[in-house]
C-alpha cells in the first residue's frame, strides 16, 4: 500500500523549494534590474529572460548574453507564460531558469491602460484618466493573478518594484513599501520567498548597494528561507542562491 507521502504528492521543505522566488523594490537606479540579471552568472539560475515592462534595459547593454522581450501589453506577457511554460517542460536549451519581470509598478499602469482602454470603447463618456473603485479593483485582481502564475512556473522568478513612502496621519510614522495602489502593496510581498528593499548608501567613498531583507517598523521585508541575514551589501544572485543551498541544506538537516 502507498503512504500517505506517496498519495498526496508531498515531501520535505527542502524539496519544495527549488527555486528562488523575490521581489526586489526601490528608488530608480537602485540597481534592482542589474541585481536580477546577476543570475546570469550562474549555472543553476541562467540563462535569463528580463520581461521588460518599463523600457529600463539600457541598463543590461553590456550583457547580451541576457535575453529580453519587450512587452507592451498584458496579452504579451499571457503569451510569453506560455511559452516559457511550454520551453520548460519540453526541455527546450533556450528555456530560462530565471525569468525576470521589470517592474510591477509598471506592469499595474500597463493593466489599467488596457482595462480603461477597454471601458472606453463601451462607454465614451467616461473619462479614461480617472478610473473608478471597480476599475482599480479589477486590475488588483488582475496584478495577483499575475504574480501568482509566475511565481509558480518552475524557473526562479524575480520581480522588480519601485518603492514608496506612506505617512500614518494619526502618528506621522513613515513607512516604505512596493510601489502598487490600494492592499496589492502589502497583499503581494505575501505571495513570495524573498522580499527586499534596495537601496544605496555611500560608505568610505564608494557606493554600496544595500538590500534589506529583514523586516521593520518602517520597512517592509522578509526572507522566507531564514538564510540571507539582515542585510546584503552588494548582493547577487549567485550569492543568494550558494546561501540558499548551503546554509538552507545544513538547516534542513538539523
Amino acid at each position: 500500500m502507498s503512504t500517505l507521502h506517496e498519495r498526496i504528492n508531498a515531501g520535505s521543505a527542502a524539496e519544495v523549494i527549488p527555486w528562488l522566488n523575490c521581489l526586489f523594490y526601490g528608488p530608480p537606479g537602485a540597481g534592482k534590474t542589474y541585481l536580477a540579471a546577476t543570475a546570469q552568472d550562474h549555472p543553476a539560475t541562467s540563462p535569463v529572460l528580463v520581461l521588460d515592462v518599463e523600457g529600463g534595459t539600457a541598463t543590461l547593454r553590456h550583457r547580451p548574453d541576457i535575453m529580453v522581450v519587450r512587452i507592451k501589453q498584458i496579452g504579451d506577457l499571457v503569451k510569453v507564460h506560455s511559452e516559457i511554460l511550454k520551453a520548460v517542460e519540453s526541455g527546450d536549451p533556450d528555456a530560462p531558469k530565471t525569468t525576470v519581470v521589470d517592474s510591477l509598478t509598471e506592469l499595474q499602469k500597463l493593466d489599467m491602460n488596457d482595462i480603461m482602454r477597454a471601458l472606453i470603447q463601451q462607454h465614451t463618456d467616461r473619462d479614461p484618466d480617472v478610473p473608478s473603485q471597480r476599475e482599480w479593483g479589477k486590475s488588483s485582481n488582475h496584478v495577483r493573478q499575475i504574480v501568482r502564475k509566475f511565481r509558480d512556473l518552475p524557473t526562479n522568478v524575480i520581480f522588480t518594484a519601485l518603492d514608496k513612502t506612506d505617512v500614518n496621519m494619526d502618528t506621522g510614522s513613515t513607512r516604505t513599501l512596493p510601489n502598487l495602489p490600494g492592499k496589492l502593496a502589502g497583499e503581494v510581498p505575501g505571495f513570495l520567498d524573498v522580499v527586499g528593499y534596495l537601496h544605496t548608501d555611500i560608505e568610505k567613498g564608494k557606493i554600496e548597494r544595500r538590500l534589506q531583507v529583514q523586516p521593520t517598523a518602517r520597512v517592509t521585508a522578509k526572507d522566507r528561507l531564514g538564510v540571507l541575514g539582515q542585510v546584503m551589501v552588494n548582493p547577487t544572485i549567485p550569492t543568494m542562491w550558494d546561501l540558499l543551498h548551503t546554509n538552507g541544506a545544513k538547516k534542513g538537516k538539523s
